[in-house]
């Protein structure tokens, strides 16, 4: 019987180029020099995104006691629109916020804002009449628990805040401690910018 010449070969297309092609790609995918820590910087490689990637910096840094002194904090951000129905939204949210069983003894949540432990959410609201936009934050440390309240914390953010954004801001916040991780509300809107610092 006479041999075929029928040849198999198993692989993909193009799996038969150099190892030097196939290196490259991979390089020029991940951003570049390999090694380069500048080309490192200036590329996105998803070496620092993920689970625990912000304790590895941390602990990482050049200052040996920053991981020591640094306190982790979860912000997340939201902003609403007040148009249509979200300014009775937010009077329900409000209401939400300071809803019985927030405190630690099981009490209604108060308002505070940065002057006043005792702040008042209506008067908030009719300040903010006309707003299109609400910025609202939850503000949620990882020892909260340790915490009396949270007011002197999430004072100090807001001010770093206005200190980022150069203005000063009329804001409220209420601190709820009916979770497994205690955290502040804040709020504030457009036009509650109050002047330049």
């Amino acid at each position: 019987m006479a041999e075929d010449p029928f040849e198999l070969w198993l692989g993909r297309v193009g799996a038969d180029r150099p190892f030097a092609h196939q290196l490259r790609k991979a390089t020029n995918l991940a951003g570049g020099a390999a090694g380069s820590s500048a080309a490192r910087a200036r590329h996105f490689d998803g070496s620092r995104i993920g689970r625990g990637s912000g304790v590895g910096r941390v602990l990482g840094a050049s200052d040996r006691f920053a991981g020591i002194r640094a306190r982790r904090v979860v912000v997340k951000a939201r902003f609403v629109k007040l148009a249509g129905k979200g300014a009775k939204g937010a009077v329900a949210h409000l209401r939400y916020l300071q809803r019985d069983g927030t405190t630690r003894e099981g009490e209604r949540g108060t308002l505070y804002g940065a002057d006043h432990d005792v702040a008042d959410g209506k008067a908030f609201l009719e300040r903010g009449t006309g707003d299109r936009h609400q910025f609202r934050f939850i503000v949620a440390p990882e020892d909260g628990a340790q915490y009396d309240d949270l007011k002197p914390l999430v004072r100090r953010w807001m001010a770093q805040v206005e200190q980022d954004l150069s203005t000063k801001l009329d804001w409220v916040a209420v601190d709820h401690f009916n979770t497994g991780h205690p955290h502040a509300m804040c709020w504030f809107a457009v036009s509650t910018i109050v002047d330049k610092i």
